[in-house]
């Protein structure tokens, strides 16, 4: 009897050992929570940057009923472009940080079959900034090729009712693998290439790229497939049209932070020194604060870098503002996404939270380790009486 018992305790502090053992080493796998945090902290340097949402202003401009590309004027202070969606006219329309309309621009030798977005970039040649417009959505995924425009912005301050823009650049561009639809447009303000993110309603977009030297005008410019980019799925993902959708992007005035819009979330990739804009994309955004928008396509930072904002179609829409409190700031590359429509403060509190968490699994995995190896000794004393 007292054999049996023996053996029944020996089997019993195996199982227990082993059941411990896989428990430590799930606490243990808990450890790598610290280097999760400090990767959400540097998500955090972004986002901790933006201010909650504010309106604007309104936009003025009665044509200005698709709004879907917008930049802010690297030239002018206080001065947006913007241009609507397919089915209009090749202009641009220009309007304060308020919405007071600057008059309408002609693009003079441009099609639109479907203008998506628009950004402003350096000039190839050095003489000063230019606007670049997408001509680049493709819902039906049909078009052999896509073109992208660039223009000279004017020098003189946008006034009513506006002049047409001469000596437009038409720039032929064939996506890799075939017709890809897409909605944002990017221009790396420090080196002039362009990067599109493709448009996928299930979050799986593709960026593509093109070297600043190859953009001119004449044969196509094949672009390249830098990889792919999983959007995230914001925290409230709601009803309505999907937040998985890249809508937009745009790049601050330095190069350091990159912005994608969905419908429904704003996401913000800190860029590294001597980063591409691909590889920024390649790494984890934050939650940037965003407002509900009907349909937002369009969003862009102001000119001198201290503010984005976004505008959903539609006529006399709100200009949705967010400040940046201190722009450039951000050079780390992000490595985990942090939901966030809130300051800093709730920020860090979030960072708090994490570290609490990790000390927490520590102190258990080693509480853990000491159980099991007490009754790993009682097992062997148990094997010990049976032998003897």
């Amino acid at each position: 009897m007292g054999r049996a018992r023996s053996r029944t305790s020996g089997v019993r502090a195996r199982q227990l050992l082993s059941w411990h053992t896989t428990v430590v080493l799930i606490g243990a796998a808990g450890l790598t929570a610290p280097a999760t945090s400090s990767a959400a902290q540097d998500a955090d340097d972004v986002c901790a940057q933006l201010e909650p949402v504010e309106v604007g202003g309104t936009v003025e401009a009665p044509q200005l009923l698709e709004l879907s590309g917008l930049a802010g004027s690297p030239h002018h202070s206080d001065v947006l472009w913007a241009h609507n969606d397919s089915g209009g006219v090749a202009e641009l329309y220009a309007f304060a940080e308020d919405g007071t309309s600057l008059g309408t621009y002609a693009v003079e030798g441009a099609n639109i079959t479907d203008w998506e977005d628009m950004a402003a970039g350096p000039a190839p040649n050095g003489s000063g900034p230019v606007l670049y417009i997408g001509d680049i959505g493709d819902n039906g995924a049909e078009r052999r090729s896509v073109t992208v425009y660039r223009v000279s912005e004017p020098g003189q301050v946008p006034t009513a009712p506006g002049v047409p823009l001469t000596e437009v650049e038409a720039i032929e561009l064939r996506y890799p693998g075939g017709p890809s639809d897409a909605e944002a447009l990017l221009i790396d303000p420090r080196t002039g290439d362009l990067v599109i993110v493709t448009k996928s309603l299930l979050g799986a977009s593709r960026v593509l790229t093109a070297e600043a030297a190859s953009l001119a005008p004449g044969a196509p410019v094949d672009l390249i497939d830098a990889g792919a980019l999983v959007v995230p799925r914001p925290p409230d993902p709601g009803l309505g049209l999907p937040g998985t959708a890249v809508t937009g992007g745009d790049v601050s005035p330095d190069g350091s932070i990159v912005l994608l819009r969905t419908y429904r979330s704003v996401l913000a990739f800190a860029r590294a020194d001597g980063q591409s804009l691909a590889d920024a994309l390649m790494g984890d955004p934050c939650f940037a604060p965003q407002e509900e928008e009907l349909q937002g396509e369009a969003i862009a930072f102001t000119g001198d870098g201290t503010a984005y904002v976004t505008a959903s179609e539609g006529p006399n829409v709100p200009i949705h503002r967010v400040g940046v409190t201190a722009p450039g700031s951000a050079t780390t590359t992000t490595a985990a996404a942090v939901p966030t429509t809130s300051a800093a403060a709730s920020e860090s509190d979030s960072v708090d939270d994490d570290s609490s968490t990790a000390t927490l699994l520590v102190a258990f995995a080693i509480a853990l380790l000491v159980i099991g190896v007490g009754a790993w000794a009682w097992s062997r004393r148990g094997r010990g009486s049976v032998a003897g």
